[in-house]
């Protein structure tokens, strides 16, 4: 009987990215990622090597070394082609340093290299710096939440938000389980206990996310509906 369950997963591989496709083995004592909940948020736990922050060209479901990834910083314009100034911020992406637009809505920075990573509560950092010159990743948005405080910050009208979390020393991705209003999703978070959040671009056509659970078996978690995202921050095994 298992050697039938594993032809018919292993059948699964050559299956359409729109549907759950199994590209990758994980066992009980390595699992891909950690998944939680409350009655307002859902919350992914990837368990990485790294992270980079990806551009142009969103991470495929067919590499099996990413476990999660989803949109990052803010995209000025739907442009044709990429440009690395039309992503909001300096940012740095395998650990190379690009300037981005400037975005008066950015209030923090995440930076990981090496096994490092930190929330920064401004823009304007030797982290960032330090990051392109040890291969590592850096990004801006919205501080929600640093040091367990609630940040000065507002975003107009109801969605399902995202941000990216540290809850008791461990990074998560944390988004809402349905519309909600920006105060009540920060508050949620407050709620949860989460030490620093940084906001991650969400709404409609921007919100195109996957992950890879134990099984290896790729969960898309919102439809990709346009070509003009341009960056996302990748967890990688």
């Amino acid at each position: 009987m298992w050697f039938v369950v594993c032809f018919i997963l292993a059948v699964v591989v050559g299956c359409e990215e729109k549907n759950q496709t199994v590209v990758a083995e994980a066992t009980a004592e390595e699992p891909y990622i950690y998944l939680d909940s409350t009655s307002q948020l859902n919350i992914y736990y990837p368990q990485f090597s790294r992270v980079d922050l990806v551009c142009e060209q969103m991470p495929r479901t067919s590499e099996t070394d990413v476990v999660m990834c989803c949109a990052a910083a803010f995209t000025r314009e739907q442009q044709a082609t990429f440009s690395h100034d039309n992503i909001a911020g300096d940012h740095v992406s395998g650990g190379v340093f690009y300037n981005g637009y400037t975005c008066s809505s950015n209030t923090g920075t995440f930076v990981f290299y090496g096994d490092y990573w930190r929330f920064i509560p401004s823009c304007h950092s030797d982290s960032i710096t330090k990051a392109a010159d040890t291969g590592g990743m850096a990004f801006s948005q919205i501080m929600l939440v640093y040091n367990g405080r609630r940040c000065q910050c507002h975003v107009k009208g109801r969605s399902r938000f995202r941000a990216l979390c540290e809850k008791d020393g461990q990074l998560c991705i944390v988004e809402s389980r349905r519309l909600q209003d920006f105060e009540f999703f920060v508050r949620s978070l407050m709620d949860y206990g989460v030490t620093h959040a940084l906001y991650l671009q969400p709404g409609k056509g921007w919100n195109y996310a996957w992950y890879r659970d134990n099984a290896g078996m790729v969960h898309i978690m919102h439809p990709k509906t346009h070509d003009y995202s341009t960056n996302w921050i990748t967890f990688y095994y």
